[in-house]
């Protein structure tokens, strides 16, 4: 089977493997889609430990249709989002458990979804794992920081559960162009305008009820806390790591203590909860992901399609990238 190895910083690798064999506890999955994912970025930009990474690492973001089921749990055929799995999704054929536990295991997706209206459901259902924390948002007034995929799926969340303003804030124009097709009410661009003043402006100096922290630099972490009222909430949702790979970050608590602000902490999630509920949002109508699907491409192509998201998202006006087998 192919397999895509990730050998140096900027530097993918075709190579073949023994396809595995499913086994009692694991079936075997054949690979439909992969998605690139924010979180893969710095390891592509070289802040892995040590390269070369294993084969298919580190792709998570996938799903597939199953070939064998020893334990007949699931049927040949069946298509799955995947959920714990034996090796990165970045080639053909993976081992998923067979599980149907609520925290763990496979989701069953419908006949009829597009695979890559299908895929986001896993995406989605992330951001809406952080909403199971966060309590009333109706009439609230919501900054999102960063318009990467995330970003723009926390838009349209939030327009389905009633926020007031939905602000959205990002430097790459294309990205604050899809915005308001995900929900955003208002698009700051920070190198044009002071994000602080603006969000004053817009809230009639009310400032946020709640900021979304999408992006996962200590900069745009420290940009949140001015952007709220007093017991205002921060959702921290980027993944500390794309400054370092131990992910620490120097944070101006006296900032988040004096606004005595709450922080809320969100990865997740709980697949059986969480992406089922966003694949009932899409096929119910309540949200389209298809404005941040920007390109697929062939899973051949994985060193362009990195390059495209990662390098040179401007120039390819890439949002969400995924790949096909």
């Amino acid at each position: 089977m192919k397999a895509a190895q990730l050998v140096a910083p900027r530097k993918w690798q075709m190579i073949d493997l023994e396809k595995p064999r499913a086994s009692v506890g694991n079936m075997l999955v054949r690979l439909e889609r992969v998605a690139l994912c924010g979180t893969d970025k710095p390891f592509f930009c070289g802040l892995s430990p040590s390269y070369p990474m294993e084969p298919g690492a580190s792709g998570h973001e996938g799903l597939g249709v199953v070939e064998s089921c020893p334990s007949g749990k699931f049927q040949e055929g069946d298509r799955v989002i995947l959920w714990g799995f034996d090796r990165g999704l970045f080639q053909e054929y993976v081992l998923a458990p067979d599980v149907l536990a609520p925290e763990h295991g496979c989701i069953m997706l419908p006949g009829d979804f597009d695979l890559e209206v299908g895929l986001m459901s896993q995406l989605l259902g992330t951001v809406i794992h952080s909403f199971f924390k966060l309590g009333n948002v109706i009439n609230q007034q919501v900054v999102v920081l960063g318009q990467g995929s995330v970003g723009q799926l926390f838009n349209a969340t939030l327009r389905n559960l009633g926020a007031k303003y939905i602000i959205g804030v990002d430097p790459l124009v294309h990205k604050l162009e899809v915005a308001p097709k995900m929900g955003a009410t208002h698009t700051i661009n920070p190198g044009e305008r002071d994000v602080e003043e603006a969000v004053r402006e817009i809230t009639g100096g009310e400032m946020a009820d709640i900021v979304v922290e999408a992006i996962g630099h200590e900069e745009t972490l420290n940009m949140c806390a001015p952007l709220l009222r007093r017991n205002g909430t921060l959702i921290y949702f980027g993944v500390p790591d794309k400054d370092n790979h131990e992910g620490v970050l120097r944070v101006n608590f006296r900032e988040i203590f004096t606004r005595e602000l709450r922080v809320i902490t969100t990865v997740g999630p709980n697949p059986q909860r969480d992406y089922t509920t966003a694949m009932d949002w899409i096929t119910q109508g309540r949200l389209d992901v298809r404005p941040i699907i920007s390109h697929v491409l062939p899973f051949e192509q994985i060193q362009q399609a990195f390059e495209m998201a990662f390098d040179r998202p401007a120039e390819h006006r890439a949002l969400k990238v995924v790949l096909k087998f």
